[in-house]
């Protein structure tokens, strides 16, 4: 399994090429950054602009977002949640169970659900101007 960290980055950029290869081909595919230190190297930015050039959010990117706003963010409130429902349904799997349960439940993220989040964040991004910007 990747982890792309600031000392792992030269070591798993050929894994995050193998991974990113569809990302090419996919022309409305954003990365949303979550401004993590180990993530704000020089090498990891400059890997990120030429994968996904100016569909970056967040650090550095080209459309900003507050950092570390899981309160904001779908992977946090939602897509992280979903998966680990899904891969750790049974105890101890093994890594190619992990691996196929990541692909499985992605696969099983239907247009509805994506629309729920959607609605969700602009909700939540009414409540934070509300509230703002404090917790909520």
């Amino acid at each position: 399994m990747c982890r792309l960290t600031a000392a792992a980055f030269a070591v798993s950029k050929a894994c995050v090429r193998d991974l990113s290869q569809p990302v090419r081909n996919l022309r409305n595919v954003w990365f949303q950054h979550d401004g993590a230190p180990a993530r704000k190297t020089s090498s990891v930015k400059q890997y990120l602009v030429e994968e996904f050039g100016e569909q970056i959010i967040g650090y550095g990117g080209f459309q900003e977002w507050t950092p570390r706003s899981p309160d904001l963010t779908p992977k946090d409130f939602f897509l992280l949640g979903f998966l680990k429902q899904h891969v750790y349904a049974t105890l101890q799997p093994t890594l190619q169970d992990i691996q196929r349960r990541i692909t499985d439940a992605c696969d099983n993220v239907t247009p509805a659900m994506l629309h729920r989040v959607q609605r969700e964040v602009q909700a939540r991004v009414q409540m934070c101007i509300i509230a703002d910007g404090e917790k909520f």
